[in-house]
């Protein structure tokens, strides 16, 4: 049985070094309780094999961490990752994700695209509840959007980014 405790922040774009090697990541949602996720991913300079297609299934618990499990499939072929999108509850997002090192963790800079394009956030796994975060000088560490619904991916597929008026994003 696998844990997650993840923190999600708002980047200070201005100061992210120079980002490379990303992956092009198609998510969706097929159900919320449990939470049942795909993505489809792909190195964003890929041009022959399909995509890899990873299911999770993930149950909030009390403590703010996340029970979690996934499977993957390989070279998905273009009709299975179109009637996979087709599942989804709500229209699925895009982003093209960065893994950069800092303070011994992988900090994840998702670039969002489409729909929401121009929002940048920051995602990091943290090995226990309460422990201490070293923040690169690229995350926002006040703008703590971890248990903010609005940022939720499944909400950013509903309610896209681009559509926000007047807020604090």
């Amino acid at each position: 049985m696998g844990t997650e405790i993840e923190h999600k922040f708002l980047a200070r774009t201005e100061l992210l070094p120079p980002l490379a090697g990303g992956q092009r990541i198609i998510q969706g949602y097929l159900c919320l309780k449990p939470q049942v996720r795909f993505r489809l991913v792909e190195e964003a300079a890929a041009t022959t094999a399909g995509p890899l297609l990873v299911i999770t299934v993930k149950n909030l618990r009390e403590d703010g961490s996340r029970f979690e499990v996934e499977t993957e499939k390989k070279d998905v072929a273009p009709s299975e990752a179109e009637e996979i999108k087709r599942l989804a509850i709500c229209p699925p997002i895009e982003k093209i994700r960065y893994r950069i090192p800092y303070g011994g963790l992988a900090w994840e800079v998702d670039l969002y695209q489409g729909r929401n394009a121009g929002l940048v956030t920051v995602d990091v796994e943290t090995p226990y509840v309460g422990f201490p975060l070293d923040f690169p000088p690229w995350v926002d560490h006040h703008a703590d959007i971890t248990a903010d619904p609005r940022y939720f991916n499944w909400n950013l597929g509903r309610c896209p980014f681009g559509l926000w008026q007047g807020a604090d994003a």
